[in-house]
């Protein structure tokens, strides 16, 4: 039997700040240096916040980083020259960079191997100027905001194309002028990033995503065949109270899953049958009590207006076109993959992040995938994906016969055969 194909479709990287200098303008460097000593300044003082002190050290204990966590961690921002805290942030000893792997491509492709990871898709971490999955929720200058975009979008071009075909890159966008968004997706495409474009989660001062004013935006991915991404991450802030990362955590899920009801409603499916919308890192559950609602809705009689020129129901656009990102799949998750279907759940492990499932993933895979058929669990960890991304199986089958799992090596003597 073939070794399982394993595509992780939620993965995140991004440089050090030192690096994307080179991909900055000159005279961006300066303002850029501040931007990222202000950011952890304010991040570390904070009492409520995703990298607070307790729960960084439960988390790095666990997965054995407590060394880097520490370091950084110690340091009282307001003692440490800017200078100083601006080295430290260029050495890998930031809440953005927990491990190497996230900037340096040869850890990178040595610890996918360890996961038996032949395929993925990266999402960003942290890039200049904030851009990314907080994109909107700090003011930042417009022309920043852009330069940050177009540093990360060509820094992850060159780390995607050191390996091509088996890193799908997703490019960063703002939707401050559409024209703009237009010209650097096609910018993104054309260095060689495949593997969709980010949708802000917010969209600040800007109208959300039922408004016309984005249509340019769905004809240029349905044309160039990049799947939208919704990524979890962005949140209201909740302020410097204790329970404040409760609160995010709560409620991350929902803010991403927004677009998909605006894709429906406002016809942008309908009009670009071929744009697709991937989900990523909200759960897979809760679609199907989101499809009954919008169902029941788009049923009332009052309603038959909205509905005037949509040919499908909202569950056949999810079906025709719509994907989730199931990261680090939890059991209870997997209950509903046939009412969702097998080919739209598209498994990650949200490496290098500490809640990630490396360097534990094959326990993680145990305990969620025990008692599945084998077709189901080969569908789920990257059949599925190979389809929905459109990566070449030319490149990743070999990569999996060379650094992957036989079933019973991912699962144990006790899995299924079909």
């Amino acid at each position: 039997m073939s070794n399982v194909l394993i595509i992780s479709s939620d993965c995140h990287a991004g440089a050090l700040p030192s690096i994307y200098n080179e991909y900055l303008p000159t005279q961006y460097h300066s303002a850029a240096r501040d931007w990222w000593i202000q950011y952890v300044k304010e991040l570390v003082a904070r009492t409520g916040t995703f990298f607070d002190q307790e729960a960084v050290d439960d988390m790095a204990e666990k997965t054995g980083d407590a060394g880097q966590f520490q370091a950084f961690m110690d340091q009282t921002p307001g003692e440490i020259q800017d200078d100083a805290l601006f080295a430290m942030l260029s050495d890998g000893e930031s809440p953005f960079s927990p491990r190497r792997g996230e900037w340096d491509m040869d850890v990178r492709v040595k610890e996918l191997a360890e996961d038996g990871v032949a395929g993925e898709v990266i999402f960003p971490q942290m890039a200049p100027f904030g851009a990314g999955l907080l994109q909107y929720r700090n003011p930042i200058e417009p022309e920043h905001n852009l330069a940050g975009i177009r540093a990360y979008n060509r820094w992850l071009a060159d780390f995607c194309n050191q390996n091509p075909g088996r890193h799908a890159g997703v490019a960063l966008i703002n939707i401050d002028d559409i024209q703009v968004t237009c010209a650097e997706i096609r910018a993104a495409r054309e260095s060689g990033l495949w593997g969709g474009v980010l949708l802000p989660t917010s969209t600040g001062d800007h109208p959300f995503y039922h408004h016309p004013r984005y249509e340019p935006l769905w004809e240029t991915c349905a044309e160039l065949d990049l799947p939208l991404q919704a990524h979890s991450g962005w949140s209201p802030d909740y302020g410097d109270v204790p329970s404040a990362t409760a609160m995010y955590i709560s409620e991350v899920d929902m803010w991403a899953q927004r677009a998909f009801a605006a894709l429906v409603w406002s016809g942008a499916f309908e009009r670009h049958p071929s744009l697709k919308l991937i989900l990523t890192e909200t759960g897979t559950a809760w679609i199907l009590e989101r499809l009954r609602v919008l169902e029941f809705k788009a049923n009332l009689p009052f309603f038959q207006h909205f509905t005037t020129g949509l040919t499908l129901s909202p569950t056949e656009y999810f079906q025709r076109q719509c994907f989730v990102g199931a990261s680090f799949m939890p059991r209870h998750e997997g209950e509903f993959r046939h009412q969702i279907g097998l080919e739209k759940i598209l498994w990650g492990s949200d490496y290098p992040h500490l809640e990630g499932t490396w360097p534990n993933t094959r326990a993680y895979m145990r305990e969620t995938f025990e008692g599945y058929p084998e077709s189901e669990i080969r569908a789920l960890l990257g059949e599925s994906a190979l389809v929905a991304y459109g990566f070449d199986p030319g490149v990743v089958r070999p990569v999996a016969d060379k650094i992957g799992f036989s079933l019973t090596e991912l699962l144990g003597p006790e899995a299924e055969a079909p």
